[in-house]
């Protein structure tokens, strides 16, 4: 027997094990996500499409999602004479993937040749909308919210392709809602010739197109479905939502636990964000397990089909690097890069994900991106995101270490740029040089933003923002590896300390799985009971103490915790608590800074601990 056949079915026995533990609560689910695991799934040798599949049969739904009970409609394109539509829901099912669900006939006499697609060449713009179309499916008033996947499938040749679509559930109080990154998978689709990246013009790609994937990095099958498939396999209680939705449906976010961001989230708008920061005043958790996300801010434009259809045009001029002010929109409406702010105000631009993330781009993506793995130091690994894990019980001078593969292809840092959210907690320190390191240069005004190589410093991080709700982010594309080896470039082995601490953040957050996958060594969490911030104390320099003007202090302190937890950080302000900085260490801990002048400083210190509770600063 061969060892790649021993693999293969050892594999196997891994899936009937876990699908046996899986099936245990199937008498009675606790959820709909648990439920629709009960149900058999099919194998990828069914369903799944490489790519972008055949270019002799391509096609697109009318909307990114459709709620229970409303219809969604196709548009394909194939001069075949015979074909259909596989629709299949996308989950874990045993470890098979997907679900069939249906199968949709055309509404049409064959062959229906379409026209040539719209094109507008002074913004790259190729829109399908002109095409008729060719078959709908009513999906179900009892049909599980989910990613849905359409295999296009020629008859007489049996050539296929995808489409992918959202069926939503807006009456749904789900625990988590995912948002699927369907403007990063259009903003890298190059149907037509153009997307957002290539091609003479780039400033407007249309979701009336059939999806072209070049870029393995940014398709879905690549780092967001290790995430659907694991959160699923576990049995969460979820309910999905597109990128579009966040915009144009934002306040059914609150309707949940937590808002997940997943893999390669690069492209958001201004609507999508502020409903989004919405959500987290009202109470809702946030979780980035995503990289380079929120990075370039975009907008909406209707269809140029002579339908003007909205929600179906994603704009964005990419200001950021033309050094100009070049959106017909803007003023008002910047779309560049979230963190640029030469030309705002007027425009609304400079403002930095990392207000909302915790963390922003650091590194952007060079020909055949390097992966790394995540380093945690013994300090980071007493933080209660790793409890349960093998990182809580590293020796001093230990450091641990996670698959490599996990920290890319695009990541980022924790800037002390004054958009850090107060009480950033650092839950893991990985340095490396790279290639292709985000870099401002201000001279010559405007300044430039440039990717020359560098040393980049990544970290996982959580904050509480003052409404309760808990952020964390991953500040990696690739997370999700970690947890699922079932995707595309796969190669990076799972690890159960990802996954245990994955459990172990969603617990904090008010969440359990109902079928954990307890075969796999994963254990229960229990969200935090410890409400008491740390304190925190400035033992140099001493109060009263003179500085000669331009000269470095170091400021240095202690803190500790009696709450139950451990200190998670400490930040220090020097202007009385207008603007705060992170300090180095914990426990015992210091910040360097330069006085400029004469004047009196007032100094503060405060210390959060591990359940991200901020101690209310004395008065310096």
């Amino acid at each position: 027997m061969s060892l790649g056949f021993m693999r293969i079915l050892f594999l196997m026995l891994v899936h009937a094990s876990l699908a046996l533990s899986a099936f245990a609560t199937c008498v009675a689910p606790k959820n709909p996500i648990e439920a629709e695991n009960c149900l058999a799934g099919n194998p990828p040798s069914q369903w799944y499409i490489q790519g972008a599949g055949s270019s002799n049969i391509r096609g697109f739904t009318t909307d990114i999602s459709a709620n229970v009970g409303q219809t969604i409609s196709f548009k394909i394109s194939t001069n075949a004479i015979s074909w259909r539509i596989d629709i299949y829901r996308l989950g874990y099912y045993q470890g098979n993937g997907a679900r069939f669900i249906t199968s949709v006939s055309p509404s049409v006499s064959l062959p229906q040749i379409q026209p040539p697609c719209l094109t507008d060449s002074s913004t790259g713009l190729t829109d399908c909308g002109n095409w008729l179309i060719s078959a709908s499916w009513a999906v179900p008033s009892t049909a599980t919210s989910g990613i849905y996947f359409a295999r296009l499938i020629r008859l007489d040749t049996g050539e296929a392709s995808p489409s992918i679509f959202v069926v939503r559930n807006d009456s749904s109080h789900s625990d988590i809602l995912v948002q699927t990154s369907d403007e990063t998978w259009h903003a890298y689709n190059e149907y037509g010739g153009s997307d957002l990246y290539t091609g003479n013009v780039h400033h407007k790609v249309s979701y009336n197109r059939p999806f072209t994937v070049s870029n393995g990095n940014t398709w879905l099958f690549t780092s967001e479905i290790p995430m659907i498939r694991w959160l699923e396999a576990n049995g969460y209680d979820l309910s999905y939502f597109s990128g579009v939705d966040t915009d144009r449906n934002g306040a059914l976010i609150t309707q949940h636990k937590i808002f997940m961001s997943v893999a390669h989230d690069e492209y958001w708008s201004g609507g999508q964000r502020a409903n989004v920061e919405a959500a987290r005043a009202a109470g809702v958790n946030l979780t980035f397990f995503s990289g380079n996300e929120v990075f370039f801010k975009t907008r909406w434009e209707p269809s140029i089909d002579g339908t003007s259809t909205p929600y179906r045009t994603l704009v964005c001029y990419k200001e950021t690097f033309d050094n100009a002010v070049t959106d017909p929109a803007d003023p008002p409406i910047w779309t560049g890069i979230w963190q640029d702010g030469r030309f705002s105000p007027p425009a609304d631009g400079g403002r930095p994900e990392n207000a909302l993330t915790g963390t922003k781009t650091g590194v952007s993506a060079p020909p055949n991106p390097p992966s790394y793995p995540i380093y945690v130091p013994q300090a980071d690994g007493k933080m209660r995101f790793w409890r349960n894990t093998s990182m809580a019980t590293l020796g001093p001078g230990q450091v641990g270490t996670l698959p490599t593969g996990v920290l890319g292809y695009e990541w980022d840092e924790d800037a002390d740029n004054g958009f850090r959210p107060a009480g950033l907690i650092r839950l893991s320190t990985t340095t490396e040089s790279v290639s292709n390191y985000l870099t401002f240069d201000p001279s010559p005004p405007p300044g430039t933003y440039s990717f020359p190589s560098g040393t980049a410093t990544h970290h996982l991080t959580m904050y509480r923002a003052p409404s309760g709700a808990l952020v964390f982010g991953a500040g990696t594309i690739q997370w999700s590896w970690g947890l699922d080896a079932t995707h595309d470039l796969s190669g990076t082995p799972t690890d159960v300390n990802m996954q245990q601490a994955t459990v172990n953040i969603l617990a904090d957050m008010g969440v359990q799985p109902s079928t954990l996958q307890t075969a796999l060594g994963l254990v229960p969490a229990l969200a935090s009971t410890d409400t008491t911030p740390p304190i925190s104390t400035i033992t140099s320099p001493a109060s009263g103490s003179s500085v000669a003007p331009g000269s470095s202090v170091t400021i240095s302190g202690t803190a500790v915790d009696s709450g139950g937890g451990v200190v998670g950080g400490v930040e220090i302000s020097v202007d009385g608590g207008t603007t705060w900085h992170p300090a180095v260490g914990r426990e015992n801990w210091s910040y360097t800074t330069t006085f400029n002048n004469n004047a009196t400083v007032n100094i503060r210190s405060r210390a959060v601990d591990d359940s991200g509770n901020l101690e209310v600063p004395g008065p310096g």
